[in-house]
């Protein structure tokens, strides 16, 4: 869906429901959708966005129900990873000697430096 058919989609929505749910009539309605858009104040712009407010409300209630319902599992997730996380510092190999015989920069796997 290209932008253009979500704010159509979108003005339809709200026009539909300032007319189910205010009374207004369908001109009315229309115009209070087509000034908000242009950012124009109106009689009935503080209509719109109480809808508008509504509709993303009503939107965002399942999403916020699988939040809440995820989060027991992610707090056992993050409560696993921290006990791996200790578990693997403590089992992890203690740090190699520092070795004299190259300088830090050349590498283990790299010809041994000449002897003059």
């Amino acid at each position: 869906m290209t932008p253009e058919q979500a704010s159509a989609r979108a003005a339809i929505i709200l026009v539909r429901r300032l007319i189910m749910n205010h009374g207004l009539t369908v001109e009315e309605a229309v115009t209070a959708v087509a000034q908000l858009h242009r950012r124009e104040d109106g009689p009935h712009t503080h209509l719109v966005v109480a809808e508008a407010h509504a509709v993303m409300t009503e939107a965002l209630a399942p999403i916020r129900k699988m939040i809440e319902a995820f989060q027991p599992i992610a707090q056992a997730a993050a409560a696993a990873m921290a006990e791996l996380g200790r578990a693997l510092r403590q089992n992890a190999p203690a740090a190699t000697a520092v070795r004299r015989d190259r300088p830090a920069w050349a590498s283990p796997y790299g010809p041994p430096p000449r002897r003059r």
